[in-house]
């Protein structure tokens, strides 16, 4: 079997939510790794990128902030590289429709035509596989 069909990535929305909403990531990977997936977590690939950040998830804003704007795209680089090369599949948290990463990433697993699963049925995204 081929290791990218047991590998699903975890997307959703960070920008916002106190500690970047780390905790749904968090608690959603421990769940999908009971049921037998290996995950990849981006909280946990980002843990050291928010340390040198100077900013809040409250007040990150690529749109008028060079810095930041430069940070999001060296982590969209590396999430959308990882989604690419090592995911079978994709888990769309709750809330991830009004993320731009996370619709981005969604984009990209539906290109790619990655199973998708969703924490919460959207209207007009149905349960693609």
């Amino acid at each position: 079997m081929n290791a990218r069909n047991n590998t699903i990535y975890v997307a959703g929305p960070m920008r916002g939510y106190d500690n970047w909403n780390y905790d749904a990531f968090h608690e959603k990977t421990k769940l999908l790794e009971k049921s037998g997936w290996n995950v990849i977590n981006p909280a946990e690939l980002d843990s050291h990128h928010t340390n040198s950040l100077d900013a809040s998830p409250f007040d990150f804003n690529p749109d008028g902030n060079t810095q930041h704007q430069d940070h999001l795209r060296e982590i969209l680089l590396r999430d959308l590289k990882c989604i690419c090369e090592e995911c079978g599949a994709i888990y769309m948290l709750s809330g991830w429709s009004e993320s731009r990463g996370a619709k981005a990433e969604w984009a990209l697993a539906k290109a790619l035509g990655l199973e998708i699963f969703y924490e919460i049925p959207m209207p007009g995204y149905g349960y693609e596989t």
